[in-house]
C-alpha cells in the first residue's frame, strides 16, 4: 500500500477558526476542531493558515487500515525524501490509528509533517499536516486538531463541495466519487479504482508554474500519465473555455489492463500562472466517451 505515500510527499503548503466545535471538512465524512487561525481551504479538503502557509489536508482512501499502516515505515518514507522522527499508536474514537511525525526539506526550506491515519470501515482516513520548521510553535495545536478528527459515516460527503471548480456531468453517465489531493475523481460505475471510464479534474493546487510553451507543457504532462510515453496523439487543438486558453489533446494507447484506450486531456492556463487539467480515460465505446469528455471539459468553470 506504499503507493498512498504520495499523499504526504512534499508539496508547497497552501496559502481563524478559534472555536471548540468540530467543523465539517467538505467532501469528506470527517469533522475537526481546527487550530487557531486556520480556515477552510477553497483548494482542497481541509484547513490552511494564510500567514504561515501551514495546512491540514483530509483524505479518505478506499483501502483497509492495516494495509495502509504497513506501508508507513521509515524506509518507505525515506524513499519519498522524508525522515521518520516518531510514530505513535493512537485511538480515534473506537478506531485504531497511528500518528507520525516526519521531516523533509525542499527548495532550501525545512518542513515538518504530522500525519494521522485510522480505520473507517473499509476505508482509511489520512489527515496530513504540513508546516515549516520556522513555525514549529504551531505543532501542539496541530497535533490536538488532528486528534480531534471525528468520522461520521452518515455525514454528507459531496465530492464536488471542496473543489475550486465545477463541471457539468449531466447525461455523461459519470459520477463524482472522490475529491482527493486537489482532484475531483469521477467514474462511470461510481467506484475507484475501476476499469470503467474515468474523468479526473485537477489543478496546480495553489502552485504557480512558469510555462514558456503551453503546447509543449501540455504534451509533457500527457506523457507523465500511466503508460503515457506510449500514447499516440491523434488530434491536438488550441482551446478556450470560460476565459482560459489551453490545449485539447485526443490520444490513444493502452489502459493499465493493457486494453486499447482513449486518453483525452485538456490543460487550461489562467492569468495568474496556475493551470487546470482534465483527463478522461476509456477502454470501451471510445467514440461515445470522447464526446462525453469533451462536453464535460467545455463546461469547466472556476468557482
Amino acid at each position: 500500500m506504499r503507493s498512498y505515500l504520495f499523499l504526504i510527499v512534499f508539496s508547497i503548503p497552501f496559502l481563524g477558526f478559534a472555536q471548540n466545535n468540530p467543523v465539517q471538512v467538505p467532501a469528506t465524512k470527517c469533522s475537526m476542531v481546527p487550530p487557531p487561525g486556520f480556515t477552510l481551504s477553497n483548494s482542497f479538503s481541509g484547513f490552511q493558515e494564510p500567514v504561515s502557509g501551514s495546512s491540514i489536508m483530509v483524505t479518505e482512501i478506499p483501502s483497509d487500515y492495516e494495509g495502509i499502516a504497513a506501508g508507513f515505515t521509515a524506509d518507505a518514507l525515506k524513499s519519498k525524501g522524508m525522515t521518520l522522527l516518531n510514530k505513535t499508536d493512537v485511538m480515534v474514537g473506537k478506531a485504531k490509528g497511528v500518528i507520525i511525525k516526519a521531516s523533509q526539506s525542499a527548495n532550501g526550506i525545512n518542513y515538518f509533517k504530522q500525519v494521522l491515519f485510522f480505520g473507517a470501515g473499509s476505508n482509511t482516513v489520512l489527515v496530513n499536516a504540513v508546516y515549516k520548521e520556522a513555525n514549529k510553535q504551531q505543532e501542539p495545536a496541530i497535533r490536538t486538531a488532528l486528534l480531534s478528527t471525528v468520522y461520521d459515516p452518515a455525514q454528507n460527503s459531496d465530492p464536488q463541495a471542496a473543489a475550486p471548480f465545477k463541471v457539468d456531468l449531466s447525461g455523461s453517465g459519470l459520477k463524482p466519487v472522490k475529491f482527493m489531493a486537489g482532484s475531483l475523481i469521477c467514474s462511470a460505475d461510481g467506484k475507484i479504482p475501476t476499469e470503467k471510464p474515468t474523468l479526473i479534474v485537477g489543478s496546480s493546487v495553489g502552485q504557480k508554474v512558469a510555462v514558456k510553451d503551453q503546447k509543449e507543457f501540455a504534451e509533457a504532462r500527457l506523457k507523465k500519465l500511466p503508460k503515457g510515453e506510449s500514447l499516440l496523439i491523434k488530434n491536438e487543438e488550441v482551446i478556450s473555455i470560460n476565459g482560459m486558453a489551453g490545449y485539447e489533446i485526443e490520444s490513444y494507447g493502452l489502459s493499465p489492463a493493457n486494453k486499447p484506450a482513449l486518453v483525452y486531456q485538456v490543460m487550461l492556463f489562467d492569468e495568474n500562472g496556475y493551470y487546470y487539467i482534465i483527463v478522461g480515460q476509456a477502454a470501451e465505446d471510445m467514440i461515445n466517451w470522447l464526446q462525453h469528455f469533451k462536453k464535460a471539459a467545455r463546461s469547466f468553470q472556476r468557482k
